[in-house]
Formats: structure tokens, C-alpha cells, sequence
């Protein structure tokens, strides 16, 4: 059996609109300043859905459009786009076509298995005179059941920013009911591997300097300073602070993505700076691809560990590109791994 498929409407770039956010629940945010995402628009797909032999159905095309914050708590004015609102925006992408297009209910809880991308053109990413358009040309490949819903999809696209491809992303996300997510997290918390508890170090958790890390706002430190020795390992632990305006928009049982991949950013930028004599702040993230295999509880202590690999140049950028692999572990058990380069770049 075969469920018909209406061909969408092309809708061109040009006739994406900016003068409005969209609704805040449907990129699961509860500041109206935090989001980023404005409008959408399916443009195409490529074949009919056969759920009894295609658990995808075809690959779907959309358009988002976003417009990127000149200032930002975590962009702190720096002269290109912040890692962190890069990341944001793609997530608000993905959970926006989920809701507004895939049917996905609002009710349901969003779990990022991946996430990545990689930097086409920094000067596409340096902060203009005035806030940019940004555009998200994303493909997805959903996974339905039987039924024809959408259980999750991967995904991947361009971030084009005033008409210029500024970063290629890919990512891989499902879907759960809110009912079925208390499930999963009260059976994962029950099996949560032995360690210290965060509850007992977290108070005595000092976070790094700001500008060791590359950041200038102590509030967005999010690990301890780094141990870094002569061969290229490196160890924090993470500082979470649930009040942040931006990692906690609203509460969460465990530990967000954007805050592992922040962590992950900072100590790769404090080890790479302190092994070859650089600037942190010069040095931004070029290409990072993250796998998340387990919720990070709040109430235990996370290790993020680093190797830096050797310099490379990366030719269709023009820098010399370090690779950096981050894993984020509490106690025996891994909850992230991020691979990412970092480049000097002003």
C-alpha cells in the first residue's frame, strides 16, 4: 500500500519572510529572544511513501529562514557568528520541519542522536553592519512506522547566510511522546554508572579564566581549567549552571547537547591554544561532528577528555586546521563524543 504524496509548491528563497519569529513552542523554547527561526517553506520531494518496504518514504526538501543575532549572550560581540548560535539555529531548523510539516505533535520530546557541520566560507560567517538573513536548505529522510508517523529523521543541508553557503550540516534525530521519555529517562537514571556525585563537587567547581577558553563572559565558561600536558591530552571537568539564559532556557532533567558541544568547543580551544602559543579568541571551530549515545545526568560529574591531533592545512579554507577529539564521560560511561577542528581566524 502506498499513501499519496502531494508535490509542495517550490517556494524560492526570496519569498521566505523575516519580520516575525516563529512561535516559540515550536522550536521548544521559552524566551521569545531565543528564537532565531522565522519562516519555513517545503520545496519538494522525491518519491511516494510506501511504508510496507520504505521505513523512510523519500527524502523531503525545506527552506528555513533565520535571522542571527548581532548580539547575543553567548555571541559577546565577537567578529563572527558565535559556534554556539550556529548550532542553535540548525536545531531550530530540524524541530521546526518536525512540528510544522512532518506532523510531529508538539507534545513530543525531540532527542538529538547527531549533530555536525562543516565551515564552506568564514567570511560568510563574519557579523555585518546589520543582522543577516540566514537560509536552511535541509533534506531530510524521515523514519516512519506502518502507520506513515514519523518516528525521526536524518538530515542534511547548507546554512547560507546573505545568499553565501557558510556551512554544510548533517544530523539524525527521534522522536518520543512525553509519556515514553519519562519512561526512558527513569530507566536510564536507575542504570547510571557509579562516580561521584556532582550534587557533592559542583560547589567546589571553579570555572576556567573566560579568556583561556576563548570566551570574555565568565558566564559562558562552562569547564574547569584544563590540564594540558606535552603530548596533546587534556582533561576539564564541566560547570553547569541551570540559570543560564541561553544553555537553559527552560528547565531540563539532564544535561543539554548545546552544553556538551560548548564544553567540548572550549577545551579543544584552550588545549590547541596552549600546545601551539595562540590567541583562544582568534580560534573558532571549522568543522565538528558530535554523537550523543547517552543522557547526561545533572546530579553526577562530567570528565570531558581531549587528544589534538597534528596540523593540517586545510586548503578551501586558507588556515592551518587542528583536529581535536573530545570525549565527555560519568563515570565508565561515554555520553558524547565530538571530533572538531579548530582554525585561527580574525
Amino acid at each position: 500500500m502506498t499513501l499519496p504524496t502531494q508535490l509542495p509548491t517550490p517556494a524560492p528563497s526570496d519569498q521566505l519572510r523575516y519580520d516575525t519569529t516563529v512561535p516559540r513552542a515550536l522550536v521548544h523554547r521559552m524566551s521569545v529572544a531565543e528564537v532565531f527561526v522565522t519562516d519555513s517553506a517545503a520545496t519538494g520531494t522525491d518519491v511516494t511513501i510506501t511504508p510496507a518496504t520504505d521505513t523512510g518514504g523519500g527524502h523531503l526538501s525545506f527552506e528555513v529562514a533565520a535571522q542571527l543575532p548581532r548580539g547575543h549572550v553567548v555571541g559577546e560581540h565577537s567578529a563572527a557568528y558565535d559556534f554556539l548560535l550556529l548550532v542553535e539555529v540548525l536545531r531550530q531548523s530540524g524541530v521546526l520541519v518536525a512540528h510544522r510539516h512532518l506532523d510531529v505533535p508538539l507534545a513530543s520530546a525531540f532527542i538529538f542522536m547527531e549533530l555536525g557541520f562543516s565551515v564552506r566560507s568564514l567570511p560568510a560567517l563574519r557579523i555585518g553592519s546589520r543582522p543577516a538573513h540566514a537560509v536552511i536548505r535541509i533534506t531530510v529522510l524521515p523514519d516512519r512506522n506502518r502507520a506513515g508517523r514519523v518516528l525521526g529523521f536524518s538530515f542534511s543541508g547548507a546554512l547560507l547566510v546573505d545568499g553565501h553557503t557558510a556551512l554544510e550540516a548533517t544530523g539524525r534525530l527521534t522522536f518520543v511522546s512525553h509519556r515514553a521519555f519519562g519512561v526512558l529517562r527513569a530507566k536510564g537514571r536507575g542504570q547510571a554508572p557509579g562516580g561521584e556525585s556532582a550534587l557533592v563537587l559542583s560547589p567546589r567547581l571553579v570555572p576556567a579564566e573566560a579568556r583561556s577558553v576563548g570566551r570574555r563572559d565568565p558566564r559562558n565558561v562552562v569547564i574547569t581549567e584544563p590540564t594540558v600536558d606535552p603530548s596533546g591530552n587534556s582533561m576539564a571537568r564541566l560547570v553547569v549552571n541551570t540559570g543560564h539564559p541561553h544553555l537553559f532556557d527552560h528547565e531540563l532533567d539532564h544535561i543539554p547537547g548545546n552544553l556538551q558541544l560548548e564544553a567540548a568547543r572550549q577545551l579543544a580551544v584552550a588545549t590547541v591554544a596552549r600546545l601551539h602559543g595562540l590567541s583562544p579568541a582568534a580560534l573558532l571551530v571549522t568543522d565538528v561532528a558530535a554523537t550523543f549515545g547517552a543522557f547526561a545526568e545533572l546530579d553526577r560529574t562530567t570528565t570531558a577528555t581531549a587528544q589534538v591531533g597534528g596540523v593540517r592545512h586545510a586548503g578551501d579554507l586558507g588556515v592551518i586546521a587542528v583536529p581535536v577529539t573530545v570525549l565527555l564521560t560519568q563515570g565508565s560511561a561515554t555520553v558524547s563524543e565530538v571530533t572538531m577542528e579548530v582554525a585561527p581566524w580574525s
